[in-house]
């Protein structure tokens, strides 16, 4: 695994008390069994893959994803929920020995015409949630696989609630590699959910003139990086 529970740097500032902003939002998580001591959910911020740490910021004068600012930000957008215990797949089934379940099985025909990902196995299972997760009213939460994150042994699936409303614990789908055998361990993230306010949208579409913008990409890939960063990016913070 990749992955790694790393202590929050990303927004620390030396000298600087970051206050909270009066548009703070406040997403709740409410837990299932409060006699059990779970794995809290996390920021997304503290589950900076170890290969992005250690990635240069450029190679022969090219930047890398390093300098990729959207690129991180997926990552470090929302929380994540962690799996509370370790479980095992013997290639047939998961052997998990904890007093709380974490995963249970979909009926295969539930998602029989969905296209499995290649080199997954085609039977839907699902992680069972030991969170209530709650929202202010009009915002809603989307349920993704950990953004960025490709060397998992399963594939969660996306889906979005709306959890201003929604009383009830959402669980969440995925499927197993196929050629997978091994320890999925306690503290693997195994959804990342990041919370929106609903608005109605309408679509203009402009085909009859010229981009301006246009004339100017030369800057973003010319010395010195981040033209992004310094000009357009916005901070987003979740404690």
């Amino acid at each position: 695994m990749e992955t790694r529970l790393l202590k929050e740097k990303l927004f620390q500032q030396k000298g600087t008390k970051l206050f909270k902003n009066k548009n703070t939002q406040t997403i709740k998580f409410h837990s299932r069994y409060p006699e059990f001591i779970l794995n809290k959910p996390q920021p997304s911020t503290r589950y900076i893959p170890e290969w992005y740490r250690k990635f240069p910021g450029s190679v022969d004068g090219h930047p890398t994803l390093k300098k990729c600012v959207p690129f991180l930000d997926a990552i470090g957008s929302g929380y994540m929920i962690e799996l509370n215990a370790d479980i095992y797949w013997d290639k047939e089934k998961f052997i998990d020995n904890s007093k709380i379940k974490n995963v249970s099985e979909h009926f295969p025909q539930q998602s029989q015409d969905f296209p499995v990902p290649e080199g997954f196995n085609s039977q839907p299972y699902k992680w069972e949630n030991q969170w209530h997760i709650s929202t202010p009213k009009g915002y809603s939460t989307l349920f993704v696989h950990p953004l960025n994150t490709t060397t998992l042994p399963f594939y969660s699936v996306s889906g979005v609630v709306d959890t201003d409303k929604h009383p009830l614990i959402t669980n969440f789908p995925f499927f197993i590699k196929s050629d997978f055998e091994g320890t999925i361990p306690a503290g693997t993230p195994i959804i990342q959910l990041i919370p929106f306010k609903r608005n109605d949208w309408e679509s203009v579409v402009i085909d009859d003139k010229p981009l301006e913008s246009v004339e100017r990409e030369y800057e973003v890939m010319n010395p010195p990086y981040g033209w992004y960063k310094r000009n357009f990016w916005n901070r987003k913070l979740y404690s």
